[in-house]
């Protein structure tokens, strides 16, 4: 379960992409929309599901010398795009573990409300406000091997689509919309108009994940790593489920308690099918 204590705010927005210069010392000119994906399967993953989607290459200087690069770079190619090659420090400043090469994309996966209302099961996670880009990778990787369908985050006070994201991802970030709301009132209550149920985790909750039936199509809400769900999201859900645990004195990590829930979820979703 996610519990509630002290707020610590990290504030990461997918906007405010850091000022570069090429090896030429001219200004690498970024579109506020774009998406930084960095990692070999975050890229591997994007280059597969949407090479067009690629708008800016970004290459650490002296990228021939690596084999992993070079077989990106040779797929990259065909693109009528620039090569832009920087020092590894200045990659650095992007995402701290980027392996020598940032792809920026235009294209992300969409959220449609309508063809996710339409399907007889599906899993819709709420998240509200967390703000460690670890937490939200990870749990977009799992999301990705879980089958869900959408992924709904605040627009402010929580983290975006960084470029840390997508490595921790490991291309869930090609198969699983997010989508970025100002309430999550609204469009929680559309849901629940298309059949869904909105279950939240809490301490608060009287029935655990284990004892609950999941209905087939659920919207999971998980609060922030430290500070749990907010009063207005809490009071919009159907239920409150907990995840046991030996020791009250602590919680579940984020990301953790994620896919303990979407695995109970599956579990019970493909129990039920038979």
């Amino acid at each position: 379960m996610i519990k509630k204590g002290p707020s610590k705010r990290n504030n990461q927005n997918q906007s405010r992409q850091p000022s570069l210069k090429n090896k030429n010392g001219d200004l690498l000119k970024l579109d506020k929309s774009w998406r930084a994906v960095t990692g070999n399967h975050a890229i591997s993953e994007l280059i597969s599901t949407r090479i067009k989607a690629v708008c800016k290459i970004v290459v650490r200087k002296g990228w021939e010398s690596s084999r992993e690069i070079s077989e990106f770079m040779s797929k990259l190619k065909r693109l009528p795009l620039p090569i832009e090659e920087f020092p590894e420090a200045v990659l650095d400043r992007i995402c701290s573990s980027h392996q020598g090469l940032v792809l920026y994309a235009k294209v992300a996966p969409e959220f449609s409300l309508k063809e996710i209302a339409g399907k007889k099961k599906a899993i819709i996670l709420v998240l509200d406000g967390l703000e460690d880009p670890h937490n939200l990778g990870a749990i977009l990787r799992t999301s990705w091997l879980t089958g869900v369908s959408g992924i709904i985050i605040p627009n402010d006070r929580a983290v975006a689509l960084t470029a840390t994201v997508h490595k921790v991802a490991c291309g869930g970030g090609e198969h699983v919309p997010v989508l970025q709301v100002q309430s999550f009132v609204g469009i929680l209550e559309d849901l629940k108009k298309e059949g869904f149920w909105v279950f939240g985790l809490s301490d608060k909750a009287k029935v655990n994940l284990f004892s609950v039936t999941i209905p087939d199509k659920i919207v999971w809400c998980i609060g922030a790593e430290d500070k749990g769900m907010r009063i207005t999201t809490e009071r919009i859900c159907d239920e409150l489920v907990s995840i046991p645990q030996i020791s009250l004195g602590a919680s579940y990590n984020a990301s953790v308690a994620a896919g303990m829930t979407l695995g109970e979820t599956i579990r019970q979703h493909v129990h039920h099918s038979k």
